[in-house]
């Protein structure tokens, strides 16, 4: 009889505790203390600028581990071993080419913010248009001085 009246009171115990734990959440990342007017003043005094007052939309400076992180990702990325595969073997034992995104259907506006968009990179990086498809830089020239119309191909991938 004794031990079926310290259930409830376990029971509720463990509950209380549960949901300290829950409101406390330890496990949750640390929040940065409110900065003090002696950590603004020294942080003025080295000529870093504080947390706060970094512009919106500019990345956070990386320390020297992460630095090195994202430029060993950023080389992993670009491997040929990391993009998607341009072919394969069928079948029938022969090559074939893997055409994404075909028959994708683009409204005209889309269209055309997709040709604007073509022509912009054509101006800002004539050798990468290039290069991704297969267009000669001549082409290049003849369509961005308006001698040559906009080759469609660029849009229908």
């Amino acid at each position: 009889m004794a031990a079926s009246s310290r259930l409830p009171v376990a029971l509720l115990g463990s509950a209380v505790l549960i949901l300290g734990v829950l409101i406390w959440k330890p496990w949750s990342a640390p929040r940065d203390p409110a900065p003090s007017a002696a950590g603004a003043a020294s942080a003025d005094a080295l000529g870093a600028a504080p947390r706060s007052a970094q512009p919106l939309g500019e990345a956070p400076q990386l320390s020297g581990p992460q630095r090195q992180a994202a430029l060993a990702e950023t080389v992993r990325s670009a491997a040929p071993q990391a993009q998607p595969p341009q072919s394969y073997k069928g079948p029938d034992g022969k090559q074939h080419e893997i055409v994404y995104n075909r028959g994708l259907a683009l409204s005209p506006g889309a269209r055309e913010e997709l040709k604007r968009q073509r022509l912009q990179q054509m101006r800002d990086q004539p050798e990468a248009i290039s290069k991704i498809y297969g267009i000669g830089r001549d082409e290049i020239a003849a369509v961005l001085a308006g001698k040559q119309p906009f080759p469609d191909r660029l849009i229908d991938q």
